[in-house]
């Protein structure tokens, strides 16, 4: 199986490191640090209206970030592609911006999943308490897919907004949304949650048929500090944004404003454009290893192999599947008569990192009775040689 460790630069510096927490955040290749050094030490400026040189560099390098960042996406233009901080930022600014379009009102409905995310779930939450809504859970299934009776059932005239996870960062699990979106009316929006599938799958915004969908570049080889929120033109064009200031003004008066056009009236103030020239290098890299085949691939190779070993170990479960389909490299799993920070905590002192407690996901856990769990998140640097050595070391836990 073809892995790309010597690609990054941390595992030669921390050679005993196995690193089992991806959903969390990714590791950097060497292309990612050597186009920051570079963007940094060559042409670093600020962005907008600078007529010198260095200026002109990094706006080009900012543009060609949302040209690729489109090309990913299947979008239509790079002015569909906004920048925000993180996942998190990105759907807190689309909430409140629906708000203030009056795109959400009072006794409207949000349809989410049981299995999402707390930023998923919250910004909604916030908008029942300003304006009352209301928010309904979609269930799973047995097989672990959305239910689709369920969501039918709970799919009435009240619901404004459906916003699902395409992957669940706690089960590893792929939702097929691309069904969601041929069941949506015209009169609801259909956000996505892609922090878990873009960093592992090839996602297609018009094949999902989604409205916005929103990510995070340090899951997927890029730098900390760079949230990406996607939207068809027509919506983002209609709306004004929540708040507005530095470049995304046009004009001001004394008793008004005018906002500026897209993309530019969704990103005021100053652009995180080291995030953006971070995010141009993880594609590229993506693009340099065969794009996301590869990923699949080796993924799929590191999912069966884990399963194989989980299941001849007695004392371990697998919460929900256990199966190697329909799922990215995560795994949720429990140890009889152990607590999952112990667990953690005794394969920190083994150099492997994993994560537990509950995930940012407690609807989930409390809807399925699971206290907490640990959870290991694989990527393309990991190999069947650490899995094997995961397995040893909770050996001698028991």
């Amino acid at each position: 199986m073809t892995n790309f460790k010597a690609d990054f630069p941390i595992f030669s510096n921390n050679p005993d490191l196995i690193f089992f927490d991806s959903t969390a955040t990714s590791q950097k290749p060497k292309m990612v640090i050597d186009g920051i050094t570079d963007f940094l030490s060559n042409n670093y400026s600020n962005i907008h209206r600078g007529m010198y040189d260095i200026a002109q560099n990094a706006e080009s390098l900012y543009k060609q970030s949302k040209v690729k960042t489109a090309e990913i996406l299947n979008a239509d233009s790079y002015k569909e592609v906004i920048y925000t901080f993180n996942s998190t930022y990105a759907l807190n600014l689309l909430s409140q911006t629906l708000r203030r379009n009056n795109k959400l009102q009072k006794w409207d409905t949000v349809l989410v999943s049981i299995v999402e995310h707390h930023a998923n779930i919250v910004p909604w939450l916030i908008l029942k308490e300003e304006i009352g809504i209301n928010i309904e859970y979609v269930n799973v299934t047995e097989n672990y897919d959305l239910d689709f009776e369920d969501f039918e059932k709970k799919y009435d005239e009240t619901v404004k907004v459906i916003s699902f996870t395409q992957v669940s960062n706690v089960t590893g699990q792929i939702f097929d949304l691309e069904k969601i979106g041929k069941l949506k009316r015209k009169d609801t929006l259909f956000i996505v949650d892609a922090s878990q599938s873009v960093p592992h799958m090839k996602v297609d915004v018009k094949a999902i048929g989604c409205d916005f969908l929103f990510f995070t570049g340090h899951k997927v080889f890029a730098d900390s500090g760079i949230g990406i929120l996607w939207g068809k033109e027509e919506l983002l064009s209609e709306m004004e944004c929540v708040f507005s200031w530095g470049w995304a003004i046009a004009d001001v008066q004394k008793d008004s404003y005018r906002s500026c056009g897209l993309p530019d009236k969704y990103e005021p103030g100053t652009p995180n454009v080291t995030g953006a020239v971070s995010l141009l290098k993880a594609f590229e890299y993506i693009d340099s290893i065969g794009w996301y085949e590869t990923i699949e691939k080796i993924e799929n190779d590191l999912v069966k192999y884990f399963l194989e070993k989980a299941n001849k170990f007695k004392w371990m479960k697998i919460v929900w599947s256990t199966q190697s389909k329909n799922r990215v490299s995560v795994f949720w799993f429990t140890l009889e008569w152990h607590h999952s920070n112990d667990i953690a905590e005794y394969l920190a002192d083994n150099n492997i990192a994993v994560r537990s407690w509950k995930h940012c996901a407690q609807p989930l856990f409390k809807a399925y009775w699971e206290p907490h769990s640990v959870r290991a998140s694989l990527y393309i640097y990991n190999t069947t040689e650490e899995i094997d050595t995961l397995f040893k070391v909770l050996e001698t836990l028991k």
